[in-house]
């Protein structure tokens, strides 16, 4: 890739219990958290002059359909679909940033602990705490390699005041 572009982890929303994983919701809370957490998100974006979102990928579980269905009716982006690599067990290794470069900013909302090991991974910090449901963060991404990214700014859990600026 010959440019960074923006990659934003997003966990799903807090979910309930189910009779399989697959047919988990997200509660209430879950909706309310990840619709606040995203207003917030899009008004960073436009403090900062962050590019808009071009494109939403989501495993096809039902917990990560509904947090992007939030995330879709706040940011409106050109492009969301489901994305099977995506599902619970995903690993960073499987990922590449081949034809990433055609989007200006993606957003990936998955499952723990792939999202958490990845974001750990590509900006190559052990430190950063770990995605809580609803959580995310934003890497500005030259690879998908260990160290090919830059959080800038990490949000792990909703609950928490959101960052003053880059990390």
């Amino acid at each position: 890739m010959t440019h960074r572009v923006i990659l934003t982890l997003w966990r799903h929303g807090e979910a309930g219990a189910a009779a399989t994983d697959e047919a988990r919701v997200l509660t209430q809370r879950g909706c309310q958290e990840v619709a606040q957490l995203v207003e917030g998100y899009r008004q960073w974006m436009v403090d900062t002059a962050i590019a808009p979102v071009s494109s939403l990928f989501y495993s096809p579980l039902k917990r990560t359909e509904e947090t992007a269905l939030i995330l879709q009716g706040t940011l409106e982006p050109k492009r969301s679909q489901v994305w099977p690599a995506l599902v619970p067990g995903a690993q960073p290794a499987d990922f590449t940033e081949s034809g990433l470069e055609k989007y200006s900013h993606g957003i990936l909302v998955s499952h723990q602990p792939f999202l958490s090991w990845a974001i750990q991974v590509w900006a190559d910090d052990d430190s950063l705490l770990p995605l809580a449901p609803g959580g995310y963060s934003v890497l500005s991404v030259l690879s998908l390699e260990r160290g090919g990214a830059e959080v800038i700014r990490h949000q792990p859990d909703p609950r928490a005041a959101p960052p003053n600026s880059a990390r």
